[in-house]
């Protein structure tokens, strides 16, 4: 598989599990407002912490889609670096 084509699988696998975490989140904001409790509040917390992670590493698969692209004006250090740790450019071999 070519670097493009699993950094866009990572993508929409990620924006896939997003909307599913996000969909989590309001349920258990239903569920919160319908019966307040601290195991609810703690799902919300957790099922928010989730989406919020994913957004982030999403935020960095796009980034790397981009410089995979070479769409980018100029380099972001944080992006960059961990964009490199995960999704490093494998030097073609030359024979």
């Amino acid at each position: 598989m070519t670097e493009l084509r699993r950094i866009q699988a990572c993508k929409w696998t990620g924006s896939a599990l997003a909307v599913v975490l996000l969909s989590a989140t309001f349920s258990r904001w239903n569920a919160f407002k319908a019966a307040p409790g601290a195991l609810t509040y703690a799902g919300i917390l957790l099922a928010l912490t989730a989406l919020l992670a994913l957004l982030a590493s999403l935020a960095v698969v796009v980034y790397a889609e981009e410089r995979a692209r070479g769409r980018l004006n100029r380099s972001r250090p944080r992006l960059e670096r961990w964009a490199n740790r995960f999704f490093p450019r494998h030097e073609p071999e030359s024979r």
